[in-house]
């Protein structure tokens, strides 16, 4: 269908459902001159919308373009004449609702493939600095592999079946999330990169004494969360 029949079509379903407004509320045959009014309103409305195109139906449209008054007045020809439509215009009906699904599912699917985009690059960005943090011992690796793993999870069952039969998240990540812990090799190498980082800052707060005590105290926390509150993983092949 090209722009000028779609463009039509919906100015006629306006006018059906004007006409049932009318005759519901006014009692006549043929439009009154308020409605009548209306009518033409809309008509012009509809030869000037640019989004004709992409939407459906004015009812789906983010932009009002009608004047305040004129708006009111189609809203109420909407709520009157949207559940009678069926009985005096049933293929106008059928088809507009076919249509707004499908449009509706349209848009829902553009979201959900534009998230799962985001997740995807997001997660292999995780998978670079992890492999980086796996050979540079001042670099963590674990924080963005676990980035990874999540969005993988949530964005593409292929990537994430890949990305759970590397060596990378077998070594680093595979005994965490299967909840046996970590292996104190990887522990030491958490820890050693908080207490670097965090001891740049420590000296670089040396006219705060009370940033240097928050920083203390989420070394501390850390350092007791890693020993204490993970469990040790026992890696029979390497025999830690």
């Amino acid at each position: 269908m090209n722009l000028n029949e779609k463009r039509e079509r919906e100015k006629e379903t306006v006018s059906q459902m004007i006409r049932i407004y009318c005759r519901g509320k006014h009692g006549g045959r043929t439009l009154c001159d308020e409605c009548r009014q209306l009518d033409e309103y809309a008509r012009e409305r509809s030869d000037k919308c640019p989004f004709t195109e992409t939407k459906t139906f004015c009812s789906n449209c983010k932009v009002h373009c009608y004047k305040p008054d004129m708006r009111d007045k189609i809203r109420a020809v909407m709520r009157y004449s949207g559940p009678r439509i069926i009985f005096y215009y049933p293929v106008t009906a059928i088809r507009h609702i076919i249509e707004t699904k499908r449009e509706k599912r349209r848009g829902e699917i553009g979201k959900m493939n534009f998230k799962k985009i985001i997740y995807i690059i997001v997660g292999c960005i995780g998978v670079a600095l992890g492999a980086i943090g796996a050979v540079l011992p001042l670099m963590p690796a674990f924080p963005f592999l676990l980035l990874a793993s999540v969005c993988f999870c949530r964005s593409s069952e292929r990537l994430d079946k890949w990305f759970k039969g590397t060596r990378l998240y077998k070594d680093n990540l595979e005994s965490f999330v299967n909840g046996q812990g970590m292996t104190w090799k990887t522990k030491i190498r958490i820890m050693i990169t908080v207490t670097v980082l965090m001891s740049i800052g420590f000296v670089m707060m040396n006219q705060v004494p009370v940033g240097r005590m928050v920083l203390a105290g989420i070394w501390v926390f850390h350092i007791l969360y890693f020993c204490f509150g993970v469990k040790n993983y026992k890696d029979e092949n390497n025999n830690e």
